[in-house]
């Protein structure tokens, strides 16, 4: 009697499964490696692969236009403010604080010399980038705010507490002003 057309993949399963049995924790960490390059970033790493086949870096930064709008908006909800518009004066810029390496080598009777370099991390097939320590926030100089309820003591006080509070900068260095009522 003859052996049906697949009785072979019967045999190779038969002799594999005391393998697959010794070996199934290796087989497991496999299948979920594969799982997870198969998956396509679905597990966070999409950000990354999206920003390169645009061709647009990923930006996490600070952008004072966003930050304006979202504290006019915070401003106007505010009782008795009506229309308002800010306008915000940086004193210092955002900046990141990179790792460096640094090495210190002996030249004998020279004496000591020190060699720094950035550190960097390969992020797959896209390039480096520098390892940020820290990120330093931006610091405001001042705010200047029009409002059509600056005429109210109370307002322009909870205006100006809130800015104040909200930018990191005294009371000092806040202006409210009446709006123009063409504006």
């Amino acid at each position: 009697m003859k052996k049906p057309e697949l009785a072979w993949l019967k045999d190779l399963g038969e002799k594999l499964r005391p393998l697959a049995h010794r070996y199934r924790a290796v087989l497991i960490v496999l299948l979920a490696g594969m799982l997870l390059l198969a998956s396509g970033g679905w597990f966070g790493g999409g950000k990354e692969q999206a920003a390169a086949q645009t061709g647009q870096p990923e930006t996490a930064g600070f952008d004072l236009a966003v930050f304006e709008q979202d504290l006019n908006e915070k401003l106007a909800a505010i009782e008795g403010v009506g229309r308002v518009e800010l306008m915000l004066s940086l004193d210092q810029t955002e900046e990141a604080v990179y790792a460096v390496n640094t090495r210190q080598t002996r030249n004998g009777d020279a004496g000591q010399s020190y060699e720094s370099d950035l550190t960097v991390v390969s992020d797959g097939s896209y390039g480096e980038k520098p390892v940020t320590v820290k990120s330093l926030l931006p610091t405001f100089r001042g705010a200047v705010v029009l409002c059509d309820g600056a005429d109210n003591a109370q307002v322009r006080l909870a205006v100006t507490q809130a800015v104040g509070t909200v930018c990191g900068i005294g009371s000092d260095k806040v202006t409210v002003l009446k709006m123009a009522a063409g504006t």
